[in-house]
């Protein structure tokens, strides 16, 4: 039989090597020895664990399974281990759904959505690819039934047996947030409130949270429109979908596979392997392609060329579309793109056509392609702008036009606060109308 100093060394050995959770009874076949034996090997490596000033590990015992895990009290520094330029990149988005499964355990999808007011079913989906959470057994009752648990890899990282041993400052090991959410929430609606002050707009903004309203900016490139939709949507408290950018991510890895954006046979082939998300929070939108977050490589000349031509193709057209519109089918939102009025969503709550001449909105670009410290000329842009306005406005499907029923803006010499405060203005005219109420005076 094997001595108790080898059967050790192995025992940690095996823990080490399998790094998540592992079955007790797992490591016994592989060890070769009876359940009653590990148990006493398991107490002793426990225990060695403790009186061991110069280890900073200790065995965890999660139900049917061990793992090993470091001592709390080095939780501070291996915290630097999960610096922003470490940590495992989840969104603040998904922050918010791991903290709702993590001290909530079992939830469904509904219920989460219940929770933070939006569809969250990508985010969970991505948990539990990452291996925090996952789904054990399903609700008798239709929709999403599915039971969403943290995973024994998500206890493993904290050393826990369950859940009821959490505390709140654990979760920031996953992402780093400056105020817990219903703090900023709280600071956010207060906001709003000062902001808001007139009567007639705090009763349109509270028939908002109670229906579903979907505003729809379409226009050129560079006219704004995702500036003043983001802005609208934070002041009406409704989420803002940038459209563009899901055709500049699909543009953008057309370009990294080294395909012609315009090659419709290319791009429906690179699209059948394809996983375009989006994740919206107040905070603002990432967009990710093949579980990659692609948010920020995604505003260069090149890919905005290349957002044009594959937004032309039938085929990505119809891939995007239907994401959008489930989207907007699930909660209230402020849309920007080119077809938004016209063919995602003609019967939007509300319409804009947002424009402004070439030559501003080439400014505009050029302008803010410097702020970012990229080497550009304003005569490229200009060209460039003026190419995609042509391609975007004659189009065979879906081109860039304005809706019989838009309200046309120029935003050309206008701040964006004016822009915002008109467009507010028009936003509760056209919801009175729609709901038959009288406008105060």
């Amino acid at each position: 039989m094997m001595s108790d100093v080898k059967a050790l060394a192995l025992l940690e050995a095996f823990l080490f090597a399998a790094g998540d959770p592992i079955e007790k009874d797992k490591l016994a076949d592989l060890m070769e020895v009876s359940a009653q034996r590990l148990d006493l090997l398991l107490d002793q490596l426990k225990r060695r664990y403790q009186i061991d000033v110069w280890s900073g590990l200790r065995l965890s015992e999660i139900n049917d399974k061990v793992a090993l895990s470091t001592k709390v009290e080095l939780g501070e520094s291996l915290s630097l281990l999960f610096d922003p330029r470490n940590r495992q990149d989840l969104s603040q988005a998904s922050y918010e759904v791991l903290a709702v499964i993590a001290y909530s355990e079992p939830v469904t999808r509904s219920e989460i959505e219940m929770v933070r007011g939006v569809n969250s079913d990508s985010i969970v989906t991505r948990l539990i690819e990452r291996g925090l959470v996952e789904q054990r057994g399903t609700l008798d009752v239709p929709g999403r039934p599915g039971l969403l648990y943290v995973s024994e890899q998500f206890l493993a990282d904290f050393g826990l047996k369950s859940t009821k041993d959490l505390e709140a400052v654990d979760l920031l090991m996953y992402d780093e947030a400056a105020e817990y959410p219903d703090e900023e929430t709280e600071i956010k609606l207060n906001e709003l409130a000062a902001e808001n002050a007139d009567s007639g707009r705090q009763d349109a903004k509270d028939r908002y949270s109670n229906e579903t309203v979907v505003i729809a900016i379409d226009g050129p490139s560079g006219a704004g429109k995702s500036t003043l939709a983001r802005e609208l949507a934070s002041r009406l408290s409704i989420l803002f979908l940038d459209t563009g950018a899901m055709y500049r991510a699909l543009g953008l890895k057309a370009l990294r596979m080294g395909l012609k954006p315009s090659d419709e046979a290319e791009i429906q082939q690179m699209l059948a392997d394809t996983d375009l998300d989006v994740e919206l929070s107040p905070d603002g939108q990432r967009t990710f392609v093949d579980g990659i977050d692609v948010t920020d490589d995604i505003r260069t000349p090149a890919v905005s060329q290349a957002a044009s031509d594959i937004s032309a193709l039938s085929v990505c057209r119809h891939f995007c579309v239907d994401r959008q519109r489930a989207l907007a089918e699930r909660q209230s939102l402020v849309l920007d793109g080119r077809d938004i009025g016209t063919y995602v969503l003609p019967d939007a709550s509300v319409k804009f056509f947002v424009t402004a001449s070439p030559e501003v909105r080439a400014k505009r670009r050029y302008e803010e392609m410097l702020q970012k410290g990229e080497s550009s000329n304003y005569d490229d842009v200009l060209l460039e702008m003026k190419q995609r306005d042509f391609n975007d406005s004659n189009r065979a499907l879906a081109p860039t036009k304005q809706a019989d029923d838009a309200i046309f803006i120029d935003t050309s010499g206008r701040s964006v606060a004016d822009l915002v405060e008109e467009m507010l203005d028009l936003v509760n005219k056209k919801m009175n109308e729609n709901a038959d109420v009288p406008e105060r005076d």
